[in-house]
């Protein structure tokens, strides 16, 4: 049983390799201490080691992941901008169905969808392209641009 609880402990440690997020080292930590309690002769049976196994694993989760995390933390991009409107605002789209101020039936072109658009210079004819400039919940407002 000693022999199992370490070989159960090594084969969760390295299935953190595939499955990051520093919470399986743990449970392969939590049966590494049942083998340990083993050898002490402190735990004897199935049911108790599993037990021992459960609750060590759930205090090493607890107590430690917090703490390993702030020394090793994880692949994060910062800086990167993260509002994907403000990639939009600028963008040059073909009008599908016209578009005019009044009116949210208007659609234009964009992303390889249609979308509902609003104009604040007058009405844009289908066929026409605009510039997005802004928006207002799933409608996008553009204005008429020239493609050069």
């Amino acid at each position: 049983m000693l022999w199992a609880w370490i070989i159960f402990g090594a084969v969760l440690m390295l299935l953190e390799i595939l499955l990051p997020g520093l919470v399986v080292v743990f449970l392969g930590l939590g049966a590494w201490v049942v083998a340990l309690a083993l050898k002490l002769g402190w735990v004897e049976g199935w049911m108790t080691a599993g037990t021992l196994w459960f609750i060590s694993s759930l205090v090493l989760i607890i107590g430690l992941r917090g703490l390993i995390t702030r020394f090793l933390p994880g692949d994060t991009e910062r800086g990167s901008e993260l509002d994907e409107d403000l990639d939009a605002f600028g963008k040059v789209v073909e009008v599908v169905e016209e578009v005019s101020p009044e009116n949210e039936d208007g659609r234009i072109r964009f992303q390889g969808s249609s979308w509902p658009a609003v104009s604040e210079d007058g009405s844009i004819p289908a066929g026409n392209h605009a510039k997005i400039i802004a928006r207002q919940n799933l409608v996008w407002v553009i204005e008429p641009t020239e493609i050069d």
